[in-house]
């Protein structure tokens, strides 16, 4: 889990970009310790914490006088145990329940004070190379990029078959101090991406898409490089290049970049099939006009935590 000393203004912000209300729940260590749980629910559903990787806790006990709607208590088996019997799920990078969905996992890459290529392999360097040679440039703002960034995250979660977020959704992400970054080649934008602050020492790629007929000149390596730019002007000790599905393309590519992986395991508080492991839902998405698809993509998205 992301441990936070004080949690306060990031359920604001988390708040605000969702319209999702968080609550602080006491999770009790089987070592002693004791940490404030955040978690929405959502559908009938408390997660921890939706549309994220990993459940955020608040470490401060202090202060905390409210009257929370249940308890979490580690038991000596490692699992959780809950006062109520609810449905939970949590997010983290161990189990906490016999019942898990462990198909994802997460990449990052330490940064120093050296130019982020020289972190990365000599091949996964010559692509970065060659991408700014190509004449791809890399720029980045707010919401004032938000149109081109459609034209390229729509198109390509469609054909993905995966619902694409809104662009109310995107600019208020940005509200809250998510980057957009799109790639251009010849003026015409060609890649997309968004990057928001994981914790207070690390950024987190959160969408990431790319025109593939241009895939050829290593467009998503140059959007890549330009975050962990970013983060590292930031002052980051950790550029997150995003979950991935266990095995995919996407996870061999990733591995390009010598990141360290780390092991995703949602657990549940019962037997429940995450509908990303539904696969024939892609193909009838992609059934769909494409107007319609994203005119809808933002409905759906935004259920899918």
């Amino acid at each position: 889990m992301i441990e936070l000393l004080r949690a306060d203004d990031f359920i604001k912000s988390f708040e605000k970009r969702f319209s999702l209300h968080v609550r602080k729940i006491p999770l009790n260590y089987a070592d002693g310790r004791s940490v404030l749980l955040l978690m929405c629910k959502c559908s009938g559903w408390w997660i921890a914490l939706p549309y994220c990787s990993e459940a955020y806790v608040q470490t401060d006990m202090s202060g905390f006088d409210q009257t929370p709607p249940f308890t979490f208590v580690e038991s000596s088996d490692g699992n959780l145990f809950c006062t109520k019997n609810i449905r939970w799920q949590i997010r983290d990078t161990r189990a906490w329940s016999s019942n898990i969905y462990a198909e994802k996992l997460n990449f990052f890459i330490r940064l120093t004070d050296d130019d982020p290529i020289t972190l990365l392999s000599s091949d996964t360097g010559r692509k970065i190379r060659k991408a700014i040679s190509s004449g791809i440039k890399v720029k980045s703002s707010d919401k004032r990029l938000i149109d081109d960034f459609y034209k390229v995250y729509s198109r390509r979660m469609y054909e993905l078959g995966s619902p694409c977020a809104s662009k109310r959704q995107i600019a208020k992400g940005c509200k809250q101090g998510d980057k957009i970054f799109v790639a251009y080649k010849d003026s015409i934008p060609i890649g997309a991406a968004t990057l928001g602050r994981r914790d207070e020492t690390s950024y987190e790629n959160i969408l990431f898409a790319t025109d593939i007929c241009y895939n050829h000149l290593y467009t998503s390596y140059a959007l890549h490089y330009a975050m962990m730019c970013h983060a590292q002007k930031q002052h980051a000790s950790a550029y997150y290049l995003g979950r991935s599905t266990r095995h995919s393309s996407v996870h061999l590519y990733k591995s390009h970049y010598r990141p360290e992986e780390r092991d995703l395991f949602w657990s549940y508080s019962q037997p429940y099939r995450n509908i990303r492991q539904k696969t024939y839902l892609r193909k009838l998405w992609r059934l769909l006009p494409l107007r319609l698809a994203t005119l809808l993509g933002g409905i759906v998205n935004k259920r899918i935590y």
